[in-house]
């Protein structure tokens, strides 16, 4: 759920994407992925595969696993697929864009303990968040907007939107998984031969 932190701020609620008029013109795309067996399936996975070697060195001052740990893992492809199958006539100007040349660059989970927080900073990309669980909101200052995640809501921002928030004070772990678009042909790449698939796959 997306908040308004200041008056000025003017929302154009469309499907699924949000305009934000002020202070700059931004689009963000949303949804709620529905497959709550997956979600619990990705939370486990990120709790296995915690890579001690990126405690504290990111702007996440939390868990998080390698930066490239879910590019090929059939549980984020399905979600992909779900989220181009779900979006790509309403932006395609996005997805266009992602489906002929592009690939993820990165795609990692996070957890959040109590007292861990998140550096406000930003992504040269299109980057997006696939929360796992409930949590603080996520605080976009520049925007004056905040967002309250709940288990499978999911957002693609633009570049350079300026996110973080200060220190988790909630006692249930937070997870996400995060994910930077990026126009490089040699990694996984989604392109218009995906068909849309069972998003209800186990990951091996």
């Amino acid at each position: 759920m997306i908040s308004i932190l200041n008056k000025n701020n003017k929302l154009d609620e469309g499907k699924n994407s949000l305009n934000i008029t002020y202070p700059r013109n931004v689009n963000i795309i949303f949804g709620n992925y529905p497959y709550i067996d997956v979600i619990n399936n990705l939370i486990i996975d990120i709790k296995n595969n915690l890579d001690p070697s990126m405690k504290n060195y990111t702007n996440v001052k939390g868990g998080m696993t390698n930066w490239n740990y879910f590019i090929d893992k059939p549980l984020f492809k399905n979600f992909m697929v779900y989220l181009i199958n779900k979006h790509q006539v309403t932006h395609f100007d996005i997805f266009e864009y992602f489906l002929e040349k592009n690939t993820i660059e990165n795609a990692w989970g996070n957890e959040i303990k109590k007292g861990d927080s998140l550096n406000y900073h930003t992504h040269p990309c299109y980057h997006g968040i696939l929360y796992l669980t409930t949590g603080c909101d996520l605080i976009l200052p520049e925007l004056n907007i905040k967002i309250t995640p709940q288990p499978g809501d999911y957002y693609v921002f633009p570049p350079e939107i300026l996110h973080g928030f200060e220190e988790y004070k909630e006692e249930k772990n937070r997870y996400s998984l995060i994910f930077n678009i990026e126009q490089i042909d040699n990694k996984f790449n989604f392109n218009k031969k995906l068909k849309k698939r069972d998003q209800g796959i186990k990951d091996k």
